[in-house]
Protein backbone atom coordinates (compact mmCIF):
# COMPACT_ATOMS: atom_id res chain seq x y z
CA UNK A 1 0.00 0.00 0.00
CA UNK A 2 2.96 2.42 0.84
CA UNK A 3 3.89 2.33 -2.62
CA UNK A 4 0.62 3.20 -4.52
CA UNK A 5 0.63 6.23 -1.62
CA UNK A 6 4.17 7.64 -2.91
CA UNK A 7 3.20 7.34 -6.40
CA UNK A 8 -0.02 9.29 -5.96
CA UNK A 9 1.60 11.64 -3.98
CA UNK A 10 3.76 11.86 -7.20
CA UNK A 11 0.58 12.24 -9.72
CA UNK A 12 -0.68 15.28 -6.97
CA UNK A 13 2.29 16.77 -6.99
CA UNK A 14 2.34 16.38 -10.96
CA UNK A 15 -0.47 18.30 -11.12
CA UNK A 16 -0.11 21.18 -9.01
CA UNK A 17 3.04 21.57 -11.09
CA UNK A 18 1.39 21.40 -14.30
CA UNK A 19 -1.70 23.96 -12.87
CA UNK A 20 0.39 26.43 -11.59
CA UNK A 21 2.50 26.27 -14.81
CA UNK A 22 -1.19 26.40 -16.72
CA UNK A 23 -2.83 29.28 -14.61
CA UNK A 24 0.12 31.93 -16.01
CA UNK A 25 -1.29 30.76 -20.00
CA UNK A 26 -4.73 30.72 -18.64
CA UNK A 27 -4.33 34.26 -17.70
CA UNK A 28 -2.95 35.96 -20.65
CA UNK A 29 -5.17 33.76 -23.11
CA UNK A 30 -3.38 31.66 -24.51
CA UNK A 31 -5.57 28.33 -26.51
CA UNK A 32 -3.29 26.00 -24.07
CA UNK A 33 -4.52 26.87 -20.48
CA UNK A 34 -4.87 25.44 -17.10
CA UNK A 35 -6.33 22.36 -17.74
CA UNK A 36 -4.53 21.89 -20.76
CA UNK A 37 -0.84 21.90 -18.79
CA UNK A 38 -2.58 20.08 -16.17
CA UNK A 39 -3.65 17.19 -18.06
CA UNK A 40 -0.22 17.06 -19.31
CA UNK A 41 2.27 17.18 -16.70
CA UNK A 42 0.13 14.33 -14.26
CA UNK A 43 -0.29 12.22 -17.94
CA UNK A 44 3.10 12.61 -18.07
CA UNK A 45 3.78 11.62 -14.78
CA UNK A 46 1.57 8.20 -14.79
CA UNK A 47 2.84 7.33 -17.79
CA UNK A 48 6.58 7.46 -16.82
CA UNK A 49 5.26 5.67 -13.85
CA UNK A 50 3.80 2.88 -15.57
CA UNK A 51 7.19 2.69 -17.58
CA UNK A 52 9.15 2.68 -14.45
CA UNK A 53 7.31 -0.15 -12.79
CA UNK A 54 4.85 -1.77 -15.36
CA UNK A 55 7.93 -2.49 -18.43
CA UNK A 56 10.57 -3.32 -16.68
CA UNK A 57 11.30 -6.19 -14.23
CA UNK A 58 13.36 -10.07 -13.89
CA UNK A 59 12.21 -11.01 -17.44
CA UNK A 60 13.68 -8.01 -19.03
CA UNK A 61 12.24 -5.19 -20.99
CA UNK A 62 12.81 -1.48 -21.40
CA UNK A 63 11.28 1.03 -18.75
CA UNK A 64 12.46 3.96 -21.07
CA UNK A 65 10.32 2.73 -24.03
CA UNK A 66 7.36 4.47 -22.66
CA UNK A 67 8.41 7.60 -21.53
CA UNK A 68 11.15 8.24 -24.58
CA UNK A 69 7.44 8.50 -26.73
CA UNK A 70 5.97 11.15 -24.30
CA UNK A 71 8.64 13.84 -25.88
CA UNK A 72 7.74 12.62 -29.12
CA UNK A 73 4.15 12.86 -28.49
CA UNK A 74 4.06 15.94 -26.85
CA UNK A 75 5.91 17.29 -29.64
CA UNK A 76 3.28 16.58 -32.05
CA UNK A 77 0.68 18.35 -29.97
CA UNK A 78 2.68 21.39 -29.70
CA UNK A 79 2.82 21.56 -33.30
CA UNK A 80 -0.52 21.91 -33.71
CA UNK A 81 -0.47 25.53 -31.48
CA UNK A 82 1.68 26.92 -33.68
CA UNK A 83 0.59 29.40 -36.44
CA UNK A 84 2.24 31.09 -39.25
CA UNK A 85 0.54 34.17 -40.21
CA UNK A 86 2.61 36.22 -42.73
CA UNK A 87 6.02 36.95 -41.54
CA UNK A 88 4.72 36.15 -38.20
CA UNK A 89 4.99 32.77 -36.52
CA UNK A 90 2.60 31.97 -33.35
CA UNK A 91 2.55 29.59 -30.49
CA UNK A 92 5.75 28.53 -30.29
CA UNK A 93 6.30 29.62 -26.93
CA UNK A 94 2.88 27.68 -26.24
CA UNK A 95 4.44 24.78 -27.93
CA UNK A 96 7.45 24.97 -25.86
CA UNK A 97 5.62 25.47 -22.24
CA UNK A 98 3.86 22.20 -22.77
CA UNK A 99 6.83 20.42 -23.99
CA UNK A 100 8.77 21.17 -20.62
CA UNK A 101 5.49 20.78 -18.49
CA UNK A 102 5.64 17.49 -19.80
CA UNK A 103 9.25 16.93 -18.67
CA UNK A 104 8.05 18.32 -15.30
CA UNK A 105 5.88 15.54 -15.06
CA UNK A 106 8.16 13.07 -15.72
CA UNK A 107 10.10 14.62 -13.30
CA UNK A 108 7.58 13.73 -10.54
CA UNK A 109 6.40 10.40 -12.26
CA UNK A 110 10.65 9.12 -11.49
CA UNK A 111 10.26 10.25 -7.73
CA UNK A 112 12.72 12.89 -8.87
CA UNK A 113 10.98 15.95 -6.68
CA UNK A 114 13.64 18.03 -6.24
CA UNK A 115 15.02 18.99 -9.89
CA UNK A 116 10.86 18.36 -10.87
CA UNK A 117 10.47 21.34 -8.40
CA UNK A 118 13.47 23.42 -9.42
CA UNK A 119 12.42 22.86 -13.26
CA UNK A 120 8.64 24.03 -12.35
CA UNK A 121 10.51 27.72 -10.68
CA UNK A 122 12.51 28.05 -13.66
CA UNK A 123 9.61 27.47 -16.38
CA UNK A 124 7.21 29.69 -13.57
CA UNK A 125 10.36 32.70 -14.03
CA UNK A 126 10.44 32.63 -17.49
CA UNK A 127 6.77 32.45 -18.62
CA UNK A 128 6.32 35.41 -15.52
CA UNK A 129 9.15 37.16 -15.82
CA UNK A 130 11.69 36.74 -19.10
CA UNK A 131 8.16 38.34 -20.78
CA UNK A 132 8.45 42.07 -19.51
CA UNK A 133 12.51 41.50 -20.93
CA UNK A 134 11.10 39.87 -24.19
CA UNK A 135 8.92 43.00 -24.58
CA UNK A 136 11.41 45.77 -24.13
CA UNK A 137 13.34 43.77 -26.39
CA UNK A 138 10.20 43.67 -29.07
CA UNK A 139 9.90 47.58 -29.08
CA UNK A 140 12.41 47.62 -31.17
CA UNK A 141 11.32 45.54 -33.96
CA UNK A 142 8.91 45.78 -36.30
CA UNK A 143 5.42 45.09 -35.71
CA UNK A 144 2.29 43.39 -38.24
CA UNK A 145 -1.28 44.59 -39.15
CA UNK A 146 -2.96 41.57 -40.58
CA UNK A 147 -5.92 42.48 -42.78
CA UNK A 148 -8.66 40.57 -43.98
CA UNK A 149 -10.90 42.04 -47.39
CA UNK A 150 -12.57 41.08 -49.84
CA UNK A 151 -10.31 40.44 -53.22
CA UNK A 152 -10.37 43.65 -55.12
CA UNK A 153 -7.96 45.79 -56.78
CA UNK A 154 -8.99 48.87 -55.64
CA UNK A 155 -10.03 47.74 -52.34
CA UNK A 156 -6.16 46.77 -51.51
CA UNK A 157 -4.67 49.58 -53.63
CA UNK A 158 -6.97 51.45 -50.75
CA UNK A 159 -5.79 50.05 -47.99
CA UNK A 160 -1.98 51.53 -48.66
CA UNK A 161 -3.55 54.82 -49.41
CA UNK A 162 -5.45 54.65 -45.88
CA UNK A 163 -2.34 54.08 -44.26
CA UNK A 164 -0.57 56.42 -46.41
CA UNK A 165 -2.85 59.41 -45.11
CA UNK A 166 -2.51 58.50 -41.74
CA UNK A 167 1.21 58.56 -41.77
CA UNK A 168 2.09 55.47 -40.95
CA UNK A 169 5.20 53.87 -42.35
CA UNK A 170 5.08 50.84 -44.14
CA UNK A 171 8.41 48.58 -44.70
CA UNK A 172 6.41 46.03 -46.44
CA UNK A 173 3.15 44.02 -48.19
CA UNK A 174 2.44 40.71 -48.37
CA UNK A 175 -0.61 39.87 -50.13
CA UNK A 176 -2.20 36.41 -50.32
CA UNK A 177 -5.01 35.84 -52.07
CA UNK A 178 -8.25 33.14 -52.85
CA UNK A 179 -11.47 33.73 -55.06
CA UNK A 180 -13.04 36.57 -53.65
CA UNK A 181 -10.69 36.55 -50.57
CA UNK A 182 -7.45 38.68 -49.87
CA UNK A 183 -5.22 38.36 -46.71
CA UNK A 184 -2.77 41.12 -46.54
CA UNK A 185 0.34 41.34 -43.84
CA UNK A 186 1.47 44.79 -43.27
CA UNK A 187 4.82 45.56 -41.38
CA UNK A 188 5.08 48.67 -39.42
CA UNK A 189 7.48 50.34 -37.33
CA UNK A 190 6.97 48.76 -33.17
CA UNK A 191 6.98 52.96 -33.03
CA UNK A 192 3.74 53.38 -34.40
CA UNK A 193 1.96 50.17 -32.70
CA UNK A 194 -0.06 53.43 -30.61
CA UNK A 195 -1.37 54.82 -34.41
CA UNK A 196 -2.49 51.50 -35.58
CA UNK A 197 -4.51 50.76 -32.44
CA UNK A 198 -5.97 54.01 -32.63
CA UNK A 199 -7.47 53.72 -36.53
CA UNK A 200 -8.23 50.13 -36.09
CA UNK A 201 -12.11 50.65 -35.50
CA UNK A 202 -12.18 53.33 -38.15
CA UNK A 203 -10.04 51.11 -40.69
CA UNK A 204 -12.82 48.50 -40.29
CA UNK A 205 -15.26 50.83 -41.85
CA UNK A 206 -14.10 50.50 -44.43
CA UNK A 207 -15.87 49.21 -47.39
CA UNK A 208 -14.48 45.57 -48.41
CA UNK A 209 -12.76 45.65 -44.79
CA UNK A 210 -13.48 42.23 -42.89
CA UNK A 211 -11.13 42.26 -40.11
CA UNK A 212 -7.97 43.81 -38.86
CA UNK A 213 -5.37 42.99 -36.05
CA UNK A 214 -2.09 43.63 -35.04
CA UNK A 215 0.16 40.20 -35.05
Amino acid sequence: MIPYIERILQLLAALVAGSFIGVTREKIQKPAGLRTHSLICIGAAFLTQLSIHAFSGPNGGDPGRVAAQIVSGIGFLGAGTILKKGFSVKGLTTAATLWVTAAVGMGFGSADYVLATALTMFVLLIVLFLKRLDFLQARSKEKQLIIEAKNDLEILSGISEYLKEKNIVVHSIEIETDIDEATVYIEFPANQIGDIRAILSEFLKLPGIRSADIG
